[in-house]
């Protein structure tokens, strides 16, 4: 049997079954962003704040705010206050648990 035959026998195969157990669909991650600071975001327009940063180490984008050494950032989901980085804006260890 030919490789490219042996192939379209595995394909075929990997898509038959029957549909009886069909899983249930994933939940929602979480109830709706309402823009507070780090809530995830999209755009400046998903932010209260409307600045909406994408954190490349962390891999998430978050709204935030401000910060400084008189204005500390507010905690985040794990309980800490967020950490004022190098560019004045606050950075969450996680984003808050919601959804666009």
């Amino acid at each position: 049997m030919s490789k490219f035959a042996l192939a379209i026998l595995l394909a075929v195969s990997a898509c038959g079954g029957d549909d009886t157990n069909q899983g249930t669909p994933d939940a929602a991650p979480g109830p709706m962003c309402t823009k507070a600071v780090y809530d995830v975001c999209a755009t400046n327009a998903d932010c209260t704040s409307a600045n909406c940063h994408f954190y490349m180490q962390s891999n998430f984008s978050v709204c935030t705010q401000a910060c400084s050494t008189a204005n500390p950032c507010p905690t985040d989901s794990t309980g800490q206050p967020g950490e004022c980085n190098m560019m004045g804006i606050c950075k969450p260890a996680a984003a808050n648990n919601c959804h666009l």
